[in-house]
């Protein structure tokens, strides 16, 4: 036991001071024990001293004594028992609203899932009236989604020209440690999470200064190598307009109006790319199709039917675009 908590224990019993942020929750504990103890004790006095008299009684009737006339007649007993049964029944309950009282104080439920964040680094991604404005739309998203998610881990991919391979790195972060004991949970995720979209910044400058390209199932590959020590669905929020442009592969090249023309450009995808294993997984997509309003609403259409038949029926996972374009 610390020192702290050591000086919070004749605080709370005397109740002479009044508890600060740092002793709140062992004070309220140290009362609570002690009117258990308190009230525990006393019932036990007021209804074994009784039960005790009334057994000598009815063992020897015939000897009388002060204590056996002085005894709690038998029809009474039962009544101040149950009085003092009832007295600790209301001790008991009032301690637990205390403890619950208590369990509050440490704030908010813990973050619990696991998340990546992937974006885009090729041309298309670009901050102008030309590109989907990448990074514009990082800085709108990425806070929302680590909240709404409740990311506990976040993981970072990049997309560039051959994604899996890339020598871009960002250190995957905890945005609540254990090791900070703050019952302000809420402060710290704040904090954690700015630090999350700037990791994610970071990711996106790389992918853009070193290996531009669009090796989008490349970078979800990347992210489904990352460590999962959270709960859950894994949540994998994609920056990108999905315009998969890579040495091996373009998509722009295939025609995708029929289900036997995309079915042409699915397999060639997956012969060159694989598929990346993601159980239990949502794909959360901001910036499809768009590269700087230059692409016509049927291409837009085609491309959402392509990606579905690859991400939900090939690689197995949910899509969301709830986060907009």
């Amino acid at each position: 036991m610390t020192t702290e908590r050591k000086a919070a224990q004749p605080a709370a019993r005397g109740a002479a001071q009044p508890a600060t942020s740092d002793t709140t929750q062992p004070a309220v504990l140290g009362a609570a024990q002690q009117a258990i103890r308190d009230t525990t004790q006393q019932t036990i006095r007021d209804t074994t001293q009784p039960a005790t008299h009334l057994a000598s009684h009815d063992a020897a009737p015939e000897v009388p004594s002060v204590t056996a006339r002085h005894a709690t007649h038998p029809r009474t007993a039962p009544r101040r028992t149950a009085a003092h049964a009832a007295r600790l029944t209301v001790a008991l309950g009032a301690t637990a609203l205390l403890l619950t009282g208590c369990g509050a104080i440490d704030g908010p439920e813990r973050l619990s899932a696991d998340c990546a964040v992937v974006v885009d680094g090729s041309g298309s991604g670009a901050d102008s009236e030309n590109g989907f404005r990448a990074k514009e739309k990082l800085k709108a998203t990425v806070p929302g989604f680590l909240a709404d998610q409740k990311c506990r881990y976040v993981s970072y991919a990049p997309i560039t020209s051959a994604s899996a391979a890339s020598s871009c790195q960002v250190p995957r972060m905890d945005l609540d440690p254990d090791a900070d004991q703050r019952s302000d949970r809420e402060s710290l995720w704040k904090q954690t999470r700015v630090l999350a979209e700037a990791g994610a910044e970071k990711m996106l400058d790389c992918a853009r200064e070193r290996q531009p390209g669009s090796d989008v199932l490349g970078g979800l590959e990347r992210a489904a190598k990352v460590p999962r020590d959270g709960d859950g669905t894994y949540h994998v929020l994609v920056i990108s307009d999905f315009d998969q442009s890579d040495p091996d592969f373009r998509l722009s090249k295939f025609e995708l109006e029929t289900p036997a023309q995309r079915d042409e450009a699915v397999d060639a995808l997956v012969a060159v790319r694989g598929l990346p294993r993601l159980p239990d997984t949502t794909v959360h997509r901001v910036g499809f199709a768009m590269r700087g309003g230059r692409t016509t609403p049927a291409r837009v259409e085609q491309m959402g039917q392509f990606w579905q038949q690859v991400l939900e029926k090939e690689v197995k996972v949910g899509v969301d675009d709830g986060y907009g374009a």
